[in-house]
């Protein structure tokens, strides 16, 4: 798997760091390389690839709305005998208690996200000199996730559908 990683990564150095863990679904390694330290995922089961294209969708999404700090997700790289990896930066987890309330800010955010973005999108729309061109984030209407995400293995299919709840859940991570 360390060639592959090389390969895959475009590093020379590839040092294991930390202990290695795992839990009922994966197993997580980190690793120093040429770019810095990253965080791998691995999963040698046949659904692993779907699973974690999801988690990287997933993972993108909430990092493109600038609320709260996750991993920048890398790549998805099949492995050879079967399963795939997940890289993604790897970041430090120690002492995160000291962080908690601030975390519970940002999930409450998170939560009133696409309702923010729709409220500032009709505002714009209602404002001379502001039209379709402005490229900022544009709330949905509908309620669900582009891709396929999984709750370990069991695939979660909520491609995206008209509701109410939409204008004020997490439903602005879904896309226009």
């Amino acid at each position: 798997m360390e060639q592959l990683l090389r390969a895959q990564l475009h590093t020379t150095t590839l040092r294991a760091f930390g202990s290695s863990g795992g839990g009922c679904i994966s197993e997580g390694y980190a690793y120093y390389t040429d770019s810095g330290p990253v965080f791998v995922k691995v999963n040698r089961r046949t659904q692993a690839r779907q699973m974690f294209e999801g988690e990287m969708a997933s993972l993108e999404a909430l990092r493109n709305t600038g609320l709260v700090r996750v991993p920048k997700p890398m790549k998805v790289i099949d492995l050879p005998g079967g399963g795939a990896v997940f890289v993604m930066e790897h970041l430090k987890m120690k002492s995160l208690s000291s962080q908690a309330s601030k975390l519970g800010e940002q999930m409450a955010d998170l939560h009133l996200y696409n309702q923010k973005l729709r409220e500032k999108s009709k505002t714009r729309q209602n404002t001379v000199g502001c039209g379709a061109e402005d490229a900022e984030p544009q709330g949905v209407t509908k309620f669900g996730f582009h891709t396929v995400t999984c709750c370990g293995f069991i695939p979660q299919c909520l491609q995206p559908f008209p509701s109410r709840v939409a204008s004020s859940s997490l439903a602005g991570l879904t896309g226009p």
